[in-house]
């Protein structure tokens, strides 16, 4: 069968994707970090959390949203969040309210992260563009 729209997207299992895959394991990282910084924190707790949660979530609501031009325009909002989160954690270290292990333990994660989103954005950029 034909897909009538050329960019469309075949829908799948989100899972599967590496970059999901990654932001998952960034966020496991993340709640890390949370049980780390004091409760009284409040503030910094619930902004770090938000922006990890947008990084796996946008890339689920640009997987389903059916077309690669949509697809790339939430990866896009992930890629933002992921910087958001390296930007957050660096505070959170200069605070002392994490160890420096813990901090080396997500920096590598997060940097992986934004690459393989921007190596996703790339490669659906490149399709999207031999299709028009």
């Amino acid at each position: 069968m034909e897909n009538k729209n050329k960019h469309q997207l075949n829908y799948g299992n989100h899972e599967k994707l590496i970059a999901w895959q990654m932001a998952d394991k960034l966020d496991e990282i993340i709640q890390e970090i949370l049980r780390a910084v004091l409760k009284n924190e409040f503030v910094i707790r619930r902004q770090l959390d938000s922006a990890s949660d947008s990084v796996g979530a946008n890339i689920v609501e640009g997987y389903y949203s059916g077309s690669i031009p949509e697809f790339i325009r939430f990866l896009r909002y992930a890629r933002r969040s992921c910087g958001e989160v390296q930007e957050r954690v660096a505070r959170i270290k200069r605070k002392r309210l994490i160890t420096d292990d813990l901090y080396e333990t997500f920096k590598p994660q997060c940097i992986k992260t934004g690459y393989i989103i921007d190596r996703l954005i790339s490669s659906l950029c490149e399709r999207r563009d031999a299709k028009s």
